[in-house]
């Protein structure tokens, strides 16, 4: 398992994580699971079944698995739910959970055949069966949480996994729908009410950096845990620091002043290389050696100085502030002129 998987994993074991994410997919954000209602399972699913005398064994290893109690006002229900998170788009997923759940309800029948066999307590075909008429399973949901920034094109159901079937066929085929979440698919981040609406948040605005600011100035001031952080600059790439990480929890001022620091840098070496092939152009339209070393030199000088000067009149974040990163020449010189950087 890689170190990816390993973070994933445990940051979706975390009960208040977890059962939000069940709560944003059931509930519609409401909070209805408590993480006082969650129990650890062992996530290990196995099947043994006997065939011709022959004992054949099939063992999956869940990302993570928990008993809930979900209480009404009137009843309560026991339900098991499962969560797998993966990096990247699983063509095959509807047929990794179905199995997931599969093995569960095997494993299920299997632990109360054991205590019926023990009690020796069923007659007839209960006996048999190794189930009783009033013997109950409990029902599995497993829920795929995917932090691919990209938009999910795989299948969605078993069905969608089969090719042409005859539809006098098809009507006796069960399906399987794959329960997922997945940042391209969400429309309202507030629904969640953990940090893992964060970290989906960040990677759906992975590709906009107007997108990116925005977040980091809403959450500019406060606090978030360092495991969230890590997911962050796991799936989005290095961005916030931990430097200044103190209990756990990272001031995101600090980690976005350190941000800020290394784009001003990186502005600094495109400056520094809008001047040099200023300079090469100059120098080439001299003819010269002389035209081209001085154009190379006061191109470099004056590309870095002018682009620190704009930066440093402009508001970390903001709009005037990105733009200037990614203006072409004509655009930043509009600039320029508007702070009085040039003339």
């Amino acid at each position: 398992m890689g170190k990816k998987d390993v973070l994933t994993k445990q940051y979706l074991s975390q009960n208040d994580i977890f059962a939000d994410a069940f709560n944003y997919y059931l509930f519609g954000g409401d909070n209805v699971i408590k993480p006082e209602d969650l129990k650890e399972q062992d996530p290990t699913e196995l099947a043994v079944i006997k065939n011709m005398n022959k004992v054949f064994a099939n063992q999956k290893m869940r990302d993570v698995l928990k008993l809930c109690n979900i209480k009404h006002s009137k009843f309560a229900t026991l339900i098991l739910l499962g969560i797998e998170g993966q990096a990247n788009i699983h063509y095959a997923m509807p047929v990794r959970d179905y199995l997931y759940d599969a093995l569960n309800y095997s494993a299920q029948v299997e632990d109360i055949r054991k205590r019926h066999e023990e009690n020796g307590d069923l007659k007839g075909a209960e006996k048999l069966s190794g189930f009783a008429k009033t013997d109950h399973i409990l029902p599995v949901i497993t829920l795929c949480i995917c932090f691919d920034k990209k938009k999910w094109d795989g299948p969605r159901s078993l069905f969608d996994m089969f090719g042409e079937v005859d539809p006098r066929v098809a009507k006796y085929v069960d399906d399987y729908k794959l329960n997922l979440i997945t940042p391209d698919e969400i429309e309202n981040f507030t629904k969640f009410s953990s940090e893992l609406g964060i970290v989906m948040e960040f990677i759906r605005a992975s590709d906009d950096k107007d997108m990116f600011r925005d977040i980091i100035n809403h959450i500019e001031g406060k606090t978030m845990d360092m495991t969230t952080v890590d997911m962050i600059n796991t799936y989005v790439g290095p961005s916030l620091s931990v430097s200044e990480a103190e209990g756990g929890q990272v001031k995101v001022c600090k980690a976005l002043q350190e941000m800020m620091e290394d784009e001003r840098a990186e502005a600094r070496k495109v400056g520094l290389e809008e001047g040099r092939q200023e300079g090469r152009e100059e120098g080439r339209q001299e003819g010269r050696e002389e035209g081209r070393e001085e154009g190379r030199e006061e191109g470099r000088q004056e590309g870095a100085d002018m682009l620190a000067r704009l930066l440093m009149s402009l508001e970390p974040g903001g709009k005037e502030f990105n733009k200037a990163l990614r203006a072409s020449a004509r655009e930043r010189m509009k600039l320029y002129k508007k702070y009085g950087i040039v003339d």
